[in-house]
């Protein structure tokens, strides 16, 4: 995933890290909805609910994805040095 291919030179900045890590929560939030339109005016058609099922399946993914990098970026915080702002 994105999320764990951070480059380990670059220094832990948590409000930057905290900054994208919302990107992703939106992008999953943005895929969400346009998996609910598909099946928004089409309940009773069959390829709808297809189409709904994998959107809906890579919007879950996203979440999945934002969720384990919210818990990276709060481990990090926790095991920061003293005096880290």
């Amino acid at each position: 995933m994105e999320a764990n291919r951070r480059a380990t030179s670059k220094q832990f900045d948590p409000q930057e890290e905290l900054t994208r890590n919302t990107e992703l929560f939106y992008e999953a939030d943005r895929l969400e909805k346009a998996a609910y339109d598909i099946i928004g005016t089409s309940l009773a058609n069959a390829e709808a609910w297809l189409r709904f099922s994998e959107e809906k399946r890579v919007a879950d993914a996203k979440r999945t994805e934002a969720y384990q990098d919210l818990m990276r970026i709060r481990r990090s915080v926790l095991v920061a040095p003293k005096g880290y702002p």
